[in-house]
């Protein structure tokens, strides 16, 4: 049994708490957060022990990992106290708020010798790995271009998530994904360009960017999100000689084409979310039966990759992201 804590206890915690919950190998021992009354009413819930500070928790208790899903300000501090204590860490994106904070927490978890998990869980809805094993499997031939859009309302104003000095602004708070995304499915970027600003929200980050990137393979990507976006779109498209997948989010169906024969494919297998696979990842790791199909280094990679965007978005120019270059 993985004895597990939750440290913050906000609206991303509860998918971490869920998924812990119902999978059997683990334990819900405790919960952290500085609002105390939050903490105990998750803790209530889970049959858990509250605490204010998550630092007496680690002192306190028989642990073996922590999901920690505070605001990034707080990351690093937080993954470099839980590998002192010998602790296994699934970390919510954005990884930190540099590379350089990142990179200090990889090399935490190194020294350690425990596992960091970026939490990145689309890598983990259905037909996105689905997409990969078709992708890696070449049968698609060869990639030609990914088309992702994550786009609806979603007002902001009054939360950490509106605010970049907290690690906000759909750039640092979104961006993530979309540019993990693209790494998983199409490969490494060359170079990025991008446009952005806060086009119809009152709040201090970020609303809407789009992006076109290009891989080191010469896909090309086309990436765009927004906040304030009165039509919705959730969607993921790879396109090849040979086929096309086409990932819609927002209906949980997607389309698998391939010579123009198309089929049909459900986003959860067995009733299991993308948030279960990736916490049921997570415990296998910490078991020992499975390798980490995503970590540390892709969260300090997306890092990158999204400081390349923002001087992007800056100057109005395209940014060479290339490894080495």
């Amino acid at each position: 049994m993985v004895r597990v804590a939750i440290i913050g206890c906000g609206a991303i915690s509860q998918s971490h708490l869920r998924s812990f919950a119902a999978n059997e190998r683990a334990q819900i021992v405790a919960v952290a957060d500085p609002v105390q009354a939050v903490a105990e009413a998750r803790a209530q819930e889970y049959n858990a022990k509250a605490y204010r500070d998550y630092a007496d928790m680690l002192r306190a208790e028989e642990l073996h990992a922590v999901s920690i899903c505070t605001p990034p300000t707080s990351h690093r501090e937080i993954t470099e106290q839980a590998a002192a204590h010998g602790l296994h860490v699934l970390c919510e994106k954005p990884l930190a708020m540099s590379v350089a904070e990142g990179e200090a927490m990889v090399d935490a978890a190194r020294r350690a010798e425990v596992i960091l998990l970026t939490a990145f869980c689309n890598r983990f809805y259905t037909p996105i790995a689905k997409a990969k094993e078709w992708i890696d499997a070449g049968k698609l031939g060869p990639l030609h271009h990914l088309r992702l859009r994550f786009a609806g309302v979603e007002l902001m104003a009054g939360t950490w998530l509106a605010d970049p000095a907290q690690g906000g602004g759909i750039l640092w708070e979104s961006v993530p994904h979309y540019v993990d995304l693209f790494r998983f499915l199409v490969g490494e970027m060359k170079s990025i360009y991008g446009k952005g600003g806060t086009l119809a929200q009152d709040i201090p980050g970020t609303d809407t960017v789009a992006f076109m990137a290009e891989s080191v393979d010469g896909v090309v990507g086309t990436l765009e999100g927004s906040w304030s976006s009165p039509h919705t779109e959730k969607c993921v498209e790879v396109y090849g000689e040979r086929g096309a997948i086409v990932i819609d989010f927002q209906t949980n169906r997607s389309r698998f084409s391939l010579d123009h024969v198309t089929e049909h494919v459900e986003s959860d297998v067995g009733g299991h979310d993308r948030y279960y696979q990736e916490v049921s990842h997570f415990l296998d790791c910490v078991t020992g039966e499975a390798e980490p199909i995503v970590t540390g280094a892709d969260g300090v990679e997306a890092m990158r990759l999204i400081t390349a965007a923002r001087e992007s978005i800056e100057t109005g120019l395209p940014v060479d992201v290339a490894q080495g270059s």
